[in-house]
């Protein structure tokens, strides 16, 4: 089922073309990946689907219902943490949680109460005495607690130490699998491929890859790295190597085509120590973006 559905997305500031007909689709149930580098275009197409900007071309659907013509209607089934959350700096973090249960029902107060703690939050400090990682756990907690059908993340995890983004993490994977969907814009790598059953990239504006993880990683090629005891055998007409390097006993390319070739002649070979790696998400982007 498709829960949220961008369609043909373009968005212009003045001259400045911000998104070029973006379109991608997000089952329900997915964490699903946002990519891209800073000016891409993500937090704009996160601001439409929020409907805190209307598209200049295109539309969103999200639960079957436009995003412009329901947006007050959608903000109510949509937790939300911005990369820089607006939050009252002489207001408490219980304030805060107290004012959402007012609008929202005292049903949410447990659950609130529940993350605070998971997330080590101090309910009596005001905003203005919180570090960054702490407004961004009080931001995460507002969203959470609400338990929406669709969360919209941009940046969550910005500020935050390892070991409380591993406890998010856990947070997010709990939340999928009581029937949860997610829109994660990261800038973390590691994250990414931790978390998205799917991901998207955008650059400049249009998007370039829609795609798995795995499938991305198998599509961007394998580094093979392979030591002989014997004299190094002849893998420069095999098909899809790229950057061979060899020596008497060692050798080491990256490959973009099927595997078989290369692991057949490796088995025939007399083979003392082989590494076979896919490529990180690092350098998929770095060969993206060049």
């Amino acid at each position: 089922m498709n829960l949220l559905q961008v369609k043909n997305l373009s968005k212009k500031f003045g001259n400045l073309q911000a998104l070029d007909n973006v379109s991608f689709t997000i089952q329900k149930g997915e964490i699903f990946g946002f990519l891209g580098p800073n000016g891409a275009g993500k937090s704009t197409t996160i601001r439409i689907i929020m409907g805190f900007l209307h598209p200049s071309e295109g539309n969103i659907e999200i639960f079957g219902l436009d995003s412009v013509s329901y947006a007050v209607e959608l903000k109510n089934k949509i937790g939300y943490v911005a990369a820089e959350p607006v939050l009252y700096q002489d207001w408490t973090v219980d304030d805060h949680i107290k004012f959402l249960v007012n609008i929202r029902g005292s049903q949410i107060k447990a659950s609130a109460d529940k993350l605070k703690k998971i997330l080590d939050l101090d309910g009596r400090k005001k905003v203005k005495q919180l570090s960054t990682g702490n407004q961004q756990k009080l931001a995460i907690t507002l969203a959470l607690c609400i338990n929406p059908p669709l969360l919209v993340l941009d940046e969550p995890t910005r500020g935050l130490d390892p070991l409380l983004r591993a406890t998010f993490h856990h947070l997010l994977r709990e939340y999928k699998k009581a029937g949860g969907t997610v829109l994660l814009s990261s800038h973390d790598l590691s994250e990414v491929e931790d978390l998205c059953d799917k991901i998207v990239i955008i650059h400049n504006g249009k998007l370039i890859q829609d795609t798995t993880v795995s499938r991305l990683r198998f599509n961007h090629g394998h580094k093979i790295k392979a030591h002989f005891t014997d004299e190094v055998p002849n893998f420069s007409n095999i098909k899809g190597i790229e950057g061979l390097i060899a020596t008497k006993y060692t050798v080491e390319f990256k490959v973009k085509d099927n595997l078989r070739p290369i692991l057949e002649k490796l088995s025939v070979s007399k083979v003392e120590d082989l590494e076979i790696t896919s490529a990180s998400l690092e350098d998929i982007f770095e060969e993206i973006y060049k």
